[in-house]
């Protein structure tokens, strides 16, 4: 079943990109007032590390709590600015699935993810090595689990992949994300996973590919030129939201991923972006060579 937020506008949103943005806009009324955070928390008589932590996002509190806050710095009580941010602190309150008893225990890189993916409006993924993992199939999605659990025995907890397989479930009903993917040639033709999960994995993108308008697969080819680019590091997803909170990037490594907010930084990622779904090949080309590459693997097993 899938859990959807909705905003009182409508629109979809993650927990963890409202408390961020709700941190953001508390910050800057108490910057606005010229108070230090030490000064807002002796008035507030809260202590200042929980206040730091809500104006970073780090922190979830009731709606109310953070009302106090705002009220304190100058947010008058039934005007419409209260309106908006009583909407945005109510937004912000919310838990998931990811944090429910049935998924005690889930990583964090697994369950951050979860949350921004509840609330995006298009997600974009750049990888040079595996399938993404919203689009890889049950036999793929386990392989690698397992891989991953040879290489860390702190990854060996059950609930990671029923985790993994019920964000594919939430991303991918009718009113999900648009998923927008550019892999390297090698993801389809490099074998990381045994012959018959790579061919069921490849016979799962055509099907996704073929029913489900809402993702774009594009291939970036061996001999595509990447001339004048800053070359990709690591895998990264960029997350827009329709709430109007600022777009995310988690870039992912061996050991752990990182989410980036600067809008610099943001705006690096975005123009890579641009830039390597420019050259990598449109939909129905990247189809055809994942076509191609399942009947080469069919023939060879």
């Amino acid at each position: 079943m899938a859990q959807n937020f909705v905003s009182v506008t409508g629109e979809r949103f993650s927990p963890y990109s409202r408390r961020l943005h709700l941190g953001d806009e508390l910050r800057r009324l108490r910057q606005d007032r010229d108070l230090s955070i030490q000064q807002a928390a002796k008035a507030l008589d809260m202590d200042r590390t929980l206040l730091t932590r809500i104006e970073t996002g780090q922190r979830r509190v009731a709606a109310d709590v953070s009302m106090t806050v705002a009220e304190h710095l100058g947010v008058e009580q039934h005007s419409a600015k209260w309106q908006e941010f009583y909407a945005l602190a109510r937004d912000a309150a919310q838990t998931g699935w990811w944090e429910s008893r049935a998924f005690k225990g889930l990583s964090a890189r697994q369950a951050l993810p979860a949350d921004l993916e509840a609330g995006a409006a298009r997600i974009r993924w750049y990888d040079f090595a595996l399938v993404p993992g919203l689009l890889q199939s049950p036999a793929y999605l386990r392989a690698r689990h397992n891989a991953a659990v040879t290489a860390d025995p702190t990854a060996d907890n059950p609930v990671e992949i029923r985790a993994r397989e019920r964000r594919q479930q939430e991303a991918l009903v009718s009113n999900g994300p648009r998923i927008e993917v550019i892999v390297e040639e090698t993801v389809i033709r490099r074998l990381m996973v045994p012959r018959p999960a790579m061919l069921e994995q490849l016979d799962h993108l055509l099907k996704l590919i073929d029913g489900n308008d809402r993702i774009d697969f594009r291939i970036l080819p061996v001999g595509g030129e990447l001339l004048g680019l800053r070359a990709p590091r690591s895998p990264w997803e960029i997350y827009d939201f329709a709430v109007g909170d600022p777009p995310l990037v988690m870039v992912e490594s061996l050991t752990e991923d990182v989410l980036l907010r600067d809008h610099g930084e943001v705006a690096i990622h975005e123009r890579l972006w641009q830039r390597l779904y420019e050259i990598a090949l449109p939909p129905d080309e990247s189809r055809k060579m994942i076509a191609r590459s399942a009947e080469v693997l069919a023939e060879e097993q």
